[in-house]
């Protein structure tokens, strides 16, 4: 077959132009030119045969990209039919109209969308801020048909009419919309959102103490919603536990501060319009404790005759005038441990001094014992005298220089016969006993060692008796001291307690105890005994109504209250108190451990034994209360908590009064759920 010429490309034409310009010689650069200026050919031959392939895996990730977005973005897809039956069942509020069905989740979902700045109303914070982690209930309804709803944990309810919504424009709301309610019950919820527990009015800044609060939103596809004019719905709220004249707060977030609310639900105090009812701390402790008032009597006390009573009594006026006026102070051995140990306990535990073997003279075995803090005031009886010790008594042989060098708590001396006596030194690096002979000095003409060892046990027994009269003061003080006190200060059942607040409040208390004073209560017997049978006569009539109103069916849980309510937001259910006495704040400046310092934003306070939760108007500033267990909380600008316990609390002593240096324990990652901060707090 003959061959068929080729077709004469352009490709061939210019590789043959190429050659004809070629040398005879071979030229190294003829392939590099020709590889050049077929470049762009061949970058547009790969684009077409690759970028096909490209465009299709393009658009199958992106296809999923998207659809990933919407499904996570749209807040207004159907929930499970398991949430919606059980809404069904739950109880509705009496009197309401029907409202439409809706659906439920009960879930920890972050805060209400200020905080979670979802939607455009709300603005992200410059700073990242942890999300609130107290548990939230968000349920979708029709703006047309209304919603009724009942919280099947909380019992808090609410309804929202139909047609009463409508956009920041003032435009009316159709179609689905998303309800979210936030409850906040207790300490560790409190501590957990991170919401201010203080308040400020004309008469000055109060502590919260919070009954429980609610958060309640309205949005559509992130927007946030509000009543329309004229438009409100209603809530009925459980408080945690019943308070005393508590009144209704609205957290105004432009402002950053809360407003005082009034509603009938709560009532009205007429002789201070326009201003919520402050209580005493004492009474804010009590409701938290769960008590009514007559839940904290004291009991009757009985009292073997008229005489004692009357003595009792004179015996507790005075002193608590005494006291008040700054005549006499509390031993700190009563307020913490007479109400665990006897007399004998007391003494025995108490009985620790700064004791050393002194030698007589640089001898090693011949010395006398000398108290530094003088506790052991029998020891005065041994001047001019000292004791040899007796070889064969020590099982180790004699005194070492360690037991000379040696700071021992206590001593004991007894007679055995004659001069020879048992001697007995106790300390931490344990018991040193041994027998010595007790002898006087060269200048001590007139020694006698029975006179000698009589003198001491005389000083003994009459210390022992002193302290032994200290102690009966002082519990005569707190037997008789519920009659001097208010309703309010019934709570107090330790000493601590009463005696910290009686300190903080000196002043009523001179006025109080002076008045007593004054009318022969710490003088006149008869006086003495007729207060103290008025006081019992008194007590056993209101043991007597105690009785009969716990048999009469009286709920003592919570109050429910039923508000109408126009703004949808933050509202409290709280009352509020100043502490005891005007708390000293100092300028404070917090740090961890290794020396990072912490910015705050927020600091709050906790009481675990009152169950006080509250936080500082000034995040530069640290309360201070000498001998209170305190839990501090502090949260930085970066939404970082941080921890200060009760007892590091407690041991601090400020030095300088204008500021200090608080070490902080960074928790962020211990405390993550409001159950997280309970087992921290240890509540």
């Amino acid at each position: 077959m003959k061959d068929k010429p080729t077709r004469d490309t352009a490709f061939e034409q210019f590789v043959r132009k190429s050659l004809e310009k070629t040398n005879d010689t071979p030229d190294n650069e003829t392939w590099a030119n020709i590889a050049a200026l077929q470049q762009g050919a061949n970058l547009r031959l790969r684009f077409r045969y690759y970028g096909a392939r490209a465009a299709v895996l393009i658009g199958f990730l992106l296809c999923l990209t998207a659809g990933w977005y919407y499904t996570a973005a749209d807040k207004t897809a159907p929930l499970k039919s398991a949430g919606n039956s059980r809404a069904k069942d739950l109880p509705v509020l009496q009197h309401l109209p029907e409202a439409a069905t809706f659906q439920t989740d009960h879930s920890p979902e972050t805060g209400p969308a200020r905080q979670t700045g979802q939607g455009p109303a709300t603005e992200m914070p410059a700073r990242r801020v942890r999300v609130n982690t107290a548990p939230s209930v968000r349920i979708r309804f029709a703006a047309e048909e209304g919603l009724r709803y009942e919280n099947p944990a909380t019992g808090t309810s609410v309804f929202i009419p139909a047609n009463a919504l409508v956009r920041s424009d003032g435009s009316p709301v159709a179609g689905e919309v998303e309800f979210q309610l936030q409850e906040y019950r207790s300490m560790a919820e409190f501590a957990a959102s991170g919401i201010p527990m203080h308040y400020s009015d004309e008469r000055g800044t109060f502590f919260f103490n919070s009954g429980g609060m609610f958060d309640m939103r309205v949005n559509q596809r992130g927007e946030q919603l509000r009543m329309a004019e004229g438009e409100a719905f209603d809530v009925r709220f459980t408080s945690t536990h019943p308070l005393t004249q508590p009144s209704l707060y609205f957290y105004d977030e432009t402002a950053g501060e809360w407003q005082y609310q009034p509603d009938p639900a709560f009532g009205f105090d007429e002789s201070q319009p326009g201003q919520p009812v402050a209580v005493s701390e004492a009474t804010a402790i009590r409701n938290n404790k769960g008590l009514a008032q007559n839940y904290c009597m004291p009991l009757i006390s009985n009292i073997t005759s008229n005489e004692s009573a009357a003595a009792w009594m004179k015996e507790a006026v005075q002193t608590g005038y005494d006291l008040a006026c700054g005549k006499t102070s509390v031993p700190q051995w009563f307020r913490k441990r007479s109400g665990d140990w006897d007399a004998f306990q007391l003494q025995n535990g108490l009985e620790r001094g700064l004791v050393r073997l002194a030698r007589h003279r640089d001898v090693q075995d011949m010395f006398f014992p000398e108290d530094l803090n003088n506790v052991f005031t029998e020891l005065k009886a041994f001047k001019d005298c000292y004791f040899i010790v007796n070889g064969d008594s020590l099982t180790k042989g004699t005194i070492t220089e360690a037991d000379l060098e040696a700071y021992w708590e206590r001593v004991t001396v007894v007679q055995v016969t004659g001069a020879v006596c048992n001697v007995s030194f106790l300390g931490k690096q344990g018991l040193l006993q041994f027998y010595a002979t007790l002898i006087g000095s060269t200048e001590n003409t007139a020694f006698d060692s029975d006179k000698v060892m009589g003198e001491y046990n005389r000083l003994r027994a009459k210390r022992q008796a002193e302290f032994e009269n200290t102690l009966q003061t002082w519990k005569h003080f707190m037997l008789m001291t519920p009659a001097f006190q208010t309703p309010d200060e019934w709570c107090m059942k330790t000493p601590n307690e009463w005696f910290s607040y009686f300190e903080t409040n000196l002043p009523m208390m001179r006025s109080r105890f002076g008045e007593l004073v004054k009318k022969g209560q710490a003088s006149d017997d008869k006086i003495a005994l007729k207060a103290w049978k008025a006081w019992r006569e008194k007590l056993r009539n209101m043991q007597f109504d105690q009785f009969e109103t716990s048999n009469s069916g009286k709920r003592r849980n919570g109050l429910q209250y039923a508000l109408r309510v126009t703004n949808f937001g933050l509202y409290n259910c709280d009352q509020i108190f100043r502490m005891g006495k005007d708390p000293v704040y100092i300028l404070a400046l917090f740090k961890t451990p290794d020396g990072k310092r912490v910015v705050s934003s927020t600091v709050s306070v906790m009481e675990r034994s009152t169950k006080l939760f509250f936080t500082l108007p000034d995040a530069d500033d640290m309360i201070y209360i000498p001998g209170r267990h305190l839990d501090i909380i502090v949260r930085d600008i970066e939404g970082r908590f941080y921890h200060l316990s009760g007892d590091d609390y407690s041991r601090i002593e400020i030095k300088d009064p204008r500021s200090c240096t608080f070490t902080l324990e960074d928790v962020t990652e211990k405390t993550k759920t409001p159950r997280d901060w309970a087992n921290l707090l240890e509540i």
